[in-house]
């Protein structure tokens, strides 16, 4: 499945809303993904220059 497929799979819903527990930031070239507990912790983070490359890098130090 390519993106287009996906977000048009998805385009009824907020895709943002469902990453309850995913917080992206975006500091000038470097996006910070940070995995989010209910409770409102960061748990653990990634780091990269596109918003995937600090979900895959947070996702490498997950394993």
């Amino acid at each position: 499945m390519n993106i287009v497929e996906f977000v048009e799979i998805y385009k009824e819903f907020p895709l943002i809303e469902q990453l309850r527990h995913l917080s992206f930031v975006r500091i000038t070239d470097e996006y910070i993904v940070s995995l989010i507990d209910v409770d409102g912790n960061e748990i653990i983070r990634g780091y990269g220059k596109t918003a995937i490359e600090a979900l895959n890098d947070m996702h490498s130090n997950l394993l």
